[in-house]
């Protein structure tokens, strides 16, 4: 998989391990559930903006991750950005480019990870999930494997991490295949996976998925 061009995000794991662990406790289960080979595409809630640094550092296998193209506006933070693995995508639009780039990457036997709200906590603000994640994994054929993140909000609360109070958690749930799903084709197939996606989510994280009543909304085409 990724390695020579991942350098410094392998370099960077161990740092930040280290710095989450001493603000708090790190409880990571279910890594069995990863494959052992092959690329696949990795998804999580999204409560906050430790996330992706948090699951960057503990999944031990390096990957690719989607990332706001704000963030890519800036050449030095581009330039950072792209060196430890990311890659802009549109988070109102379905960014065709960004599909492209995600299923080139799985197709090559390596990882992405990706937010499938599209930004934080948007399914507890009444939105779906997007649409871009089931493409992608169709597209490639490659597995999907669910994450839930706990306790990362926490991590705003400064009193908590000073007594290092703070109990944050990723839990990896087991690897499925779109094809698993549903027999269906074109929009029904994505509002199943999508829904699959928010239960697992869900599952994983604590979340009530009742309580949340997503509903897949068809995608727009970047302009």
């Amino acid at each position: 998989m990724a390695t020579r061009k991942l350098l410094l995000q392998r370099f960077l794991k161990p740092i930040f391990r280290f710095v989450f662990r001493i603000f708090g406790r790190v409880r990571v289960t279910g890594l069995e559930h990863l494959p052992a080979e092959g690329g696949y595409l990795l998804f999580s809630n999204h409560i906050s903006w430790f996330d992706p640094i948090l699951v960057g550092s503990f999944i031990p296998t390096p990957m690719y991750f989607m990332a706001m193209e704000g963030l890519f506006k800036f050449p030095p933070l581009r330039f950072l950005m792209r060196k430890v693995g990311a890659f802009p995508v549109s988070r109102n639009l379905l960014d065709r480019s960004a599909i492209e780039e995600a299923v080139a990457i799985l197709r090559r036997g390596e990882v992405v990870f990706i937010f499938p709200e599209g930004g934080i906590r948007r399914m507890h603000k009444g939105e779906k999930v997007r649409a871009g994640i089931t493409l992608i994994a169709e597209r490639a054929a490659a597995p999907l494997v669910p994450i839930g993140i706990r306790g990362c909000r926490e991590l705003y609360r400064p009193r908590k991490l000073l007594a290092r109070r703070v109990e944050v958690g990723i839990w990896v749930g087991a690897p499925f295949l779109v094809s698993s799903i549903s027999s269906a084709s074109g929009k029904k197939l994505r509002i199943a996976v999508m829904e699959r996606i928010t239960r697992e989510m869900c599952a994983l994280s604590g979340e009530d998925y009742h309580s949340l009543k997503p509903r897949p909304q068809s995608p727009k085409k970047k302009a």
